[in-house]
């Protein structure tokens, strides 16, 4: 299995987990590769800054290599991946918190976006999902982004996996709600019939 492709959804390796846990340094760089860009998706998306985004990522990654080090990291797949987000969640969370911003403020592009129709559409995307409870937003980013399973979710939210499956459904329906078939954000005061 190829690590390096940033893809959270597929499973590392037990025996890359069990080495990394065992403080093997070039298993822990693919763990580390293996969570990085859905790591930064999700803390993206919460953050919405690029810097504080990949602080986030270095920060999350940071305290579970101080968990290996401690012999505190389960060496299981599907257990450190929820772990991982966990971290994630609370770091992200912690940061809006600290800063004391809405958890969506304007969206900084992390790279240039060519077609002005595609910053259009995410810019609707960003006005409808801010409209979100933190708790449908977290939830859909980490089912989007870190392609996380119900019970992952739920492990990284401290909720059931029902209350997921609630938060999930709400959310993908308000966001149907608030974006018309093209994906324009329509002002919930606006809404024609």
């Amino acid at each position: 299995m190829n690590n390096r492709d940033g893809n959270a959804g597929e499973l590392l390796s037990e025996s890359v987990v069990r080495r990394a846990c065992a403080g093997e340094p070039q298993a822990f760089e693919a763990l580390c590769l293996h969570f990085e860009k859905p790591l930064f998706g999700y803390l993206y998306g919460m953050l919405r800054n690029a810097h504080s985004a990949q602080d986030a990522v270095q920060e999350t990654l940071l305290r579970v290599f101080r968990m290996t080090r401690e012999g505190r990291l389960n060496w299981q797949p599907a257990l450190v991946r929820s772990l991982v987000f966990s971290i994630a969640h609370n770091i992200a969370v912690d940061e809006l918190r600290r800063a004391r911003v809405r958890p969506l403020p304007e969206r900084e592009p992390a790279e240039p976006i060519n077609p002005a129709e595609q910053a259009l559409a995410r810019e609707q995307i960003d006005q409808a999902l801010a409209r979100l409870p933190e708790s449908h937003r977290s939830a859909l980013m980490l089912r989007v982004w870190g392609e996380l399973t119900y019970a992952e979710i739920a492990d990284s939210l401290g909720a059931t996996q029902a209350e997921v499956k609630i938060w999930l459904y709400r959310a993908r329906k308000r966001l149907a709600e608030l974006l018309d078939r093209d994906g324009q954000y329509i002002e919930p005061n606006t809404k024609s019939v």
